[in-house]
């Protein structure tokens, strides 16, 4: 299977993410070893690098990731768009996205049956109704 340039984008995101995730250890690890006592400074912003590091991996991995899926979804519907099964048809720009139909019209399609499609199908039960005699709250 042939990946797009997406997937080899977000593998190279992982491998700078790793490249750079090894270098900040091997620095830190250097500065602790040559020092006398243990530096706080040289591990402090290590670990801010480090952090650092991992929040900008994972939001470009999330925006490749989210690209990745919209691409798919494109797809997806261009697919199902060319086999005629897309159902209600496309609109063009020449339309106003939020058309303002009247309240009126609206509540006269509403009201006319005739207008309105049969639903027919499995119908549920009626609920039984409560017997006379009996109490919903208990007696001590």
């Amino acid at each position: 299977m042939r990946a797009d340039l997406m997937v080899w984008v977000q593998r190279l995101v992982g491998l700078v993410f790793a490249t750079g995730l090894v270098a900040l250890v091997a620095v830190v690890a250097l500065l602790v070893r040559q020092s006398e006592g243990v530096p706080p400074m040289p591990i402090f912003m290590g670990l801010l690098g480090t952090a650092a590091l991992i929040l900008l991996a994972g939001a470009c991995m999330g925006l490749i990731s989210l690209a990745i899926s919209a691409r798919r979804g494109v797809d997806a519907l261009t697919r199902l768009a060319a086999q005629g099964n897309a159902g209600p048809a496309v609109t063009t720009g020449a339309q106003r996205p939020f058309s303002a139909t009247p309240l009126q019209e609206v509540q006269t399609r509403i009201e006319d049956p005739e207008e309105q499609p049969d639903v027919t199908g499995p119908v549920a039960p009626q609920r039984p109704s409560r017997p006379a005699g009996r109490r919903l709250v208990a007696e001590r």
